[in-house]
Order: structure tokens, then sequence, then C-alpha cells
């Protein structure tokens, strides 16, 4: 890639009132995004809810990807997919027409392949609980994701990958209960939002990759007391608002 010299103090500060604009209102939120039911944070329901579609959440739109899960959930006929006991009893060809009709599977083989891979893991493996597989790694960021990319690579198709291996513990520990150990291990999740701010603040080149933009982000924000996650509202904001305010 082409090189690009950067001035980390510099570039730190920028993101530190980058941040500051963020906690105070100065950057428009899109609120409706990872839309939910309104179920208890710590139920076995609220974790199936946030793994199973973080799976499928590759190369689509995000807030539509999520607005289909929730009424893929509120319709008495498809709920039953969140659920690998469920799953486990019933047809592929029936499975794959519910997850047609909200739209929550795009693509009808892909995405049913997937999304039945990791449930019937759960379902053979961790008693149809992803809290299980939290509690295999003792709610550490860091073996969580060492297990998905080595371990458990199998079990869990995509969700092993660099970036959903990231997305799903960041979900989770914004939209459930857990608590993990090592959350700076987590790393900022390079969508397309966080890659074109990461260019915009003159981190990373044009053609960076997302594993370099990955990096990029953890040498900078090593000993800053800022987590990579903790950046990642705030640059897919920031770029949807077309990178206002200035930094």
């Amino acid at each position: 890639m082409d090189q690009v010299t950067i001035d980390n103090g510099l570039t730190l500060l920028r993101v530190k009132k980058l941040l500051a604009y963020y906690r105070d209102g100065s950057i428009p939120l899109l609120h409706e995004h990872e839309v939910h039911p309104d179920i208890p944070l710590g139920s076995r329901e609220n974790y199936l809810y946030f793994t199973l579609p973080v799976c499928i959440n590759f190369q689509r739109n995000s807030p539509a990807m999520w607005r289909s899960a929730l009424e893929t959930y509120e319709d008495p006929e498809t709920r039953y997919v969140f659920f690998p006991e469920e799953l486990a009893r019933t047809s592929v060809d029936k499975i794959r027409k519910d997850m047609v009709k909200h739209k929550l599977a795009l693509q009808p083989n892909k995405h049913i392949l997937i999304w039945t891979t990791i449930a019937r893991s759960l379902h053979e493996f961790y008693d149809d609980d992803p809290r299980e597989v939290l509690k295999e790694s003792e709610y550490n960021a860091k073996i969580l994701i060492d297990n998905l990319h080595v371990v458990n690579r199998k079990r869990f198709p995509y969700l092993s990958g660099p970036k959903l291996s990231n997305y799903w513990p960041y979900i989770l520990s914004q939209y459930t209960d857990a608590k993990f150990t090592n959350p700076q291990e987590i790393s900022i999740i390079p969508d397309t939002h966080v890659i074109q701010s990461s260019i915009k603040l003159g981190l990373a080149p044009l053609n960076a990759s997302s594993l370099q933009v990955e990096a990029s982000w953890k040498e900078l924000l090593t000993g800053s007391g800022i987590d990579p996650t903790a950046m990642h509202p705030v640059l897919w904001n920031w770029s949807r608002n077309h990178f206002i305010p200035e930094v």
C-alpha cells in the first residue's frame, strides 16, 4: 500500500476531539441501528438474538439487516429461527423460506448454511446457549477471539473471521450483560464507514485494507486509555454525517 507518515501524537489529539464531539452530541446518531426486541439483557434469548444475525452481517446494509432480524423475531411464524433447538428439528427448506420472508437471508443458500451451521454448533456443544461459549473463554475477550480463530473456526463459520470475531463481542458488550476482561483486545470494526473515517483522519492511505486499518488503530490507541471499540460508533456516525464537525 502507499506509505503515509503519521504523527501519532497529533492524530490522537484529533481522535480525542472527535470523541468529545460524539459524547456531547455534536455528531448526529442513527438511533435505530441494531434494533432489537424488548427482552432481558442477560437472557438466553437476548444472547441468541445478538449472536445469529451477526454471522450474516457482512457485505450488506447493517441497519437493514437488523430491521429484518427484528421483523423475523417479532413474527410468530418465523421467530423459531433464533432458537437452535427448533432449527434442529426443522427442514432446511422451511428454514430457507422463513428466513427469506423478512429479508433476513439475502443469499438463500449461503446465509442459511452459515446460520444453521452455527446454530447446530450451539445445539450440539453449548446447550443451545451462546453464554456457554463465553464461559468457555472465561469472558476474556482475547481468549474468545483466539478460540474463534483457531479452536472453534469450523464450528462458527464467518463468525470466526477477523471482522465478525471482533464485531460479535463488541455487539454483546453493547446489548447484553456480558462484561469482558481485556476489552481492549476487541479491535475496531473496519467496515466502510470506519475505513473512510480513518482515511479522513490521515490514519490510513486510500487503498488501506481492513486489517491495516485495524492495526493502525490498535497502535494509535495502545496506552491511550481508549478502547478501539469505543471509537467504532464515533467513526461510523461521523462518516455518515459527512465528517462534520471537522477536527
